[in-house]
């Protein structure tokens, strides 16, 4: 098995105190970040929270009776797209008494949140104003944005099996499969899909592939990691994606950043908890990921080099 070529120190900024914090996102001018909060003081359920990094304020974004997951800045900033489970839950109340219900045949296998119920939205954080995109039952989450044509990809559990599917913003609820190969999921591309990268889940839900379409062909990357590798971030300047992975430890998850062509796999976090979720700024001069290292999941800032740890054709240094 191969090793990771560098494991960079710690030096991690804690920007969340309160509840177990997911999904954080930059905004498109990197003074804020956008992340899901769980487990607070005056709810339990995730609501969406921003952050002003200069600031350290906080600002509660939805009051849900339900979960919400999967934030991200779009529009330049002045919308969020989420998922969120209120509209579905009510719609589709859960069982009274579930145990009463005969397993399904050919049970899902993997991560338990694409069991929950989720809708796709887009919310005006300036006039508050919320449009409900998807409304079918079962998960739509995971959304990827193309800017250009409002396009978006996402990840939906139909059947037992993560499919992608797409729609476009300006036309909701008219969705089209975007592709046929059952346990696909977290999508994220290149604005000019020219690069697209994606997570395919095996049937067991043991383990994951990272896959990989660039110019040259398609890749699965990693192959010898026999791990689940989550949570892809492609950064399309400088054409790396990053990810978690349960490695070394199995039982452990940590951030690593792997060059298009499977080359320069660098560890960023050192074992401590599970590390998750990774978001470059915009700048690239920090890296955003959730960790439970504290005893809670936690929100947490790191210095990116700006000299990367080893540099190929594929991601040359630039000048400032």
């Amino acid at each position: 098995m191969l090793v990771p070529t560098i494991e960079i120190k710690e030096d991690l900024k804690q920007i969340t105190q309160f509840g177990d914090n997911f999904s954080p996102r930059f905004s498109p001018q990197g003074d804020k970040v956008i992340f899901v909060s769980r487990n607070r003081p005056h709810h339990s359920y995730g609501q969406i929270y921003e952050i002003n990094l200069s600031t350290q304020k906080e600002q509660r974004i939805t009051f849900e009776g339900a979960e919400n997951y999967d934030p991200q800045y779009v529009r330049d900033g002045k919308w969020i797209l989420y998922s969120s489970a209120t509209d579905e839950t009510k719609e589709h109340p859960p069982q009274l008494n579930p145990t009463a219900a005969p397993a399904p045949q050919n049970a899902f296998n993997g991560p338990a949140k694409y069991l929950n119920p989720a809708d796709l939205y887009l919310r005006d954080l300036e006039k508050f104003e919320v449009i409900r995109l998807t409304s079918l039952p079962g998960f739509d989450g995971d959304p990827f944005w193309y800017k250009k044509r409002e396009l978006i990809v996402f990840t939906r559990l139909r059947g037992n099996h993560l499919y992608l599917f797409s729609m476009e913003a300006k036309k909701p609820m008219i969705i089209k499969p975007f592709t046929k190969t059952a346990g696909l999921a977290q999508w994220q591309a290149s604005q000019d899909n020219s690069t697209r990268a994606w997570i395919q889940w095996a049937k067991d839900g043991g383990t994951t592939d990272l896959k990989v379409k660039w110019p040259s062909g398609y890749v699965t990357l990693l192959s010898d990691f026999d791990r689940i590798k989550k949570d892809p971030f492609y950064d399309e300047d400088l054409k790396v994606i990053l990810f978690s992975m349960n490695h070394p430890d199995p039982t452990k998850f940590n951030i690593f950043s792997v060059n298009l062509d499977g080359t320069c796999l660098t560890q960023w976090t050192n074992n401590q908890g599970n590390n998750q979720e990774p978001a470059l700024s915009p700048d690239h001069k920090s890296l955003a990921f959730a960790s439970d290292r504290s005893g809670s999941f936690q929100i947490y800032l790191k210095d990116w080099p700006q000299t990367p740890p080893c540099v190929s054709s594929l991601n040359p240094v630039k000048s400032k």
